[in-house]
């Protein structure tokens, strides 16, 4: 979710985060912070202590480092928004994983987020029932801002880790989305219309994160083919590939500037403005493609 992690057009093309090869100082500091702040006792440190358990690569296995901090963080917040979420998002990245407690009591305490509602163990798809309480709800939020704010402040603002501490912020994960678009695949009737809220919720959530709102992006364009609605879908798409191509995110001050970003105004409006401190404009001139043609496309439209 991250800066580099939710950009690179290979992920999206996947509908998947990709991964980025982490080195061995990165490691040894996430190790380190996480072991500092999983000693403490107030949640958003214990939040920060999990966000650094989990792999910088999201195909990695999670291991057993999370399961202390987690536990932690929810018998001290047992009813907190954030704990809950980020315990569902674990338990949804997890094989093993068919707790359904935390996904339970977090579309109880907060079912007017959108993203509550899909969160399952194990990637499980949402069933019909799910679906509708989530087209019912008013935003589709990852809490991706908020995460950053807490993870920024719990690693401090010390120059000899600034990019250790900019690579620790870019892994913050976003949930998995694929059951959503497996849920909605061939949706009919009432079940497909509530797949066509959830996508309008997700894309015009600006607070959301950029891979959530693409999500929608695919729904809408899937099924609401030859539509106005398909059209904006499919231009949000191309404004996105416009920013990858346009926005040096691998430069540690680009980041940094980029992070804070994030959490003031949103992912969206952080990659339009770091463009215009790049010198390129917020969206692409009319008529302008990519030198690749496909990467505008859904899945199912790429020739093979």
């Amino acid at each position: 979710m991250p800066v580099t992690r939710l950009f690179p057009l290979s992920a999206l093309a996947a509908l998947l985060l990709a991964a980025l090869p982490v080195c061995a100082g990165t490691t040894d500091y996430r190790d380190s912070q996480r072991a500092r702040l999983a000693q403490a006792n107030d949640r958003d440190s214990l939040v920060a202590a999990v966000l650094l358990a989990l792999p910088a690569d999201i195909d990695a296995p999670i291991g057993a480092e999370v399961d202390a901090p987690l536990q932690r963080l929810r018998q001290a917040h047992p009813d907190d928004t954030l704990a809950l979420y980020l315990a569902a998002a674990v338990c949804q990245m997890q094989p093993a994983c068919s707790d359904t407690a935390a996904a339970q009591r977090l579309v109880e305490r907060a079912p007017e987020n959108a993203l509550h509602w899909v969160l399952l163990p194990h990637k499980a798809a949402p069933d019909a029932q799910r679906l509708h309480q989530a087209a019912q709800a008013s935003q589709a939020q990852p809490h991706l801002g908020e995460l950053v704010q807490i993870l920024r402040r719990a690693l401090g603002e010390d120059a000899a880790t600034a990019s250790a501490r900019a690579a620790a912020l870019d892994a913050i994960p976003v949930p998995r989305l694929s059951p959503l678009l497996d849920a909605c695949k061939g949706a009919q009737t009432a079940q497909r219309d509530d797949c066509i809220a959830i996508g309008r919720l997700l894309l015009r959530d600006e607070q959301g994160a950029i891979l959530s709102r693409m999500i929608g992006s695919v729904l809408l364009r899937r099924l609401l083919p030859g539509t106005p609605e398909a059209d904006q879908a499919k231009e949000f798409r191309r404004q996105y590939v416009w920013l990858s191509e346009h926005v040096a995110e691998k430069d540690p001050a680009v980041r940094v500037t980029l992070q804070r970003d994030i959490v003031a105004l949103g992912e969206w409006e952080a990659w339009q403005r770091a463009a215009e401190r790049a010198g390129a404009a917020r969206t692409p001139p009319q008529g302008w493609t990519p030198a690749n043609p496909q990467t505008l496309l859904l899945s199912e439209e790429r020739s093979k």
